[in-house]
């Protein structure tokens, strides 16, 4: 990585921790339906809680739209790759460093005083944009566990040790050693993102090495964002995840038609 190549990246990842600081959850809830869906439940600003304060429907919107945060950044580190004027080169620009700062932002998100997410979405955006096979093994655990033991912390904790351990498997990426070059990853379109890394013509291709760091990093941050709910775990207290209730907007428990919102007492 050159030195414009390091300023490339640092310029895509603060503005990744720009774009993952953006909350859909607090937008949407304030917006549409005048609360914050930071004041109910587990009081945080995913699509988990969201789908319980807003209805299901609204949690898998939420789910594509932080997952798209990742996609959006990995592409402005992409085009910021492509330039090239009067000798100033950023073409090793690594698109997936910035990926990582979009889950900073998203769980410490500068626009709603640091109370942010537990950054499941932006991981599994993580994964689409860096190799369909850990999306598709964390989508297979996530779902597997789920029925079994009916706990989305669980889920999303088991996923994330998979994928972090698992992506250490050089055939996943579809080559056959570690490398620390990035150079044979230039043939390996499972590692799809990093193939774009053609189009700028600077020869620089993020290395499995640092793909995977970012992954396992991503994926021991997500567990560390999940620590109350290993506490409530240990002391069998963490609530089940009902697939038949109705959410908070659908019973009836939430006011929306006035200024001071308020959820009605059982």
């Amino acid at each position: 990585m050159t030195l414009y190549g390091y300023l490339g990246t640092i310029i895509a990842a603060i503005i990744g921790y720009l774009i993952g600081s953006f909350s859909w959850s607090i937008f949407i809830s304030k917006t549409l339906y005048k609360i914050d869906v930071r004041e109910y439940h587990s009081k945080n600003a995913g699509a988990t809680n969201t789908s319980r304060v807003l209805g299901k429907k609204w949690g898998f919107g939420i789910m594509f739209l932080d997952m798209l945060k990742v996609t959006i950044t990995m592409f402005i580190a992409f085009g910021i790759s492509c330039i090239n004027i009067n000798g100033v080169n950023f073409g090793s620009t690594s698109y997936y460093i910035p990926a990582f700062f979009v889950l900073i932002g998203h769980s410490y998100p500068i626009y709603y005083k640091f109370k942010g997410g537990k950054t499941v979405s932006s991981f599994l955006g993580l994964l689409w944009m860096t190799n369909p096979y850990y999306f598709l093994i964390a989508t297979v655990v996530w779902w597997t566990t789920i029925f079994i033991w009916k706990r989305v912390s669980v889920s999303s904790i088991l996923a994330a040790l998979f994928t972090g351990a698992l992506c250490w498997i050089p055939q996943l990426s579809g080559i056959d050693i570690i490398n620390f070059n990035g150079d044979l990853l230039q043939n390996s379109h499972v590692v799809w993102m990093n193939y774009l890394h053609y189009v700028n013509y600077h020869n620089y291709y993020d290395s499995l090495a640092l793909i995977n760091i970012v992954i396992t990093l991503s994926a021991i941050f997500l567990i560390f964002k999940h620590h109350q709910n290993i506490v409530r775990l240990f002391k069998g207290t963490e609530k089940p995840y009902d697939f038949k209730g109705k959410s908070d907007l659908a019973a009836g428990n939430i006011t929306t038609n006035n200024e001071n919102n308020s959820v009605k007492k059982a």
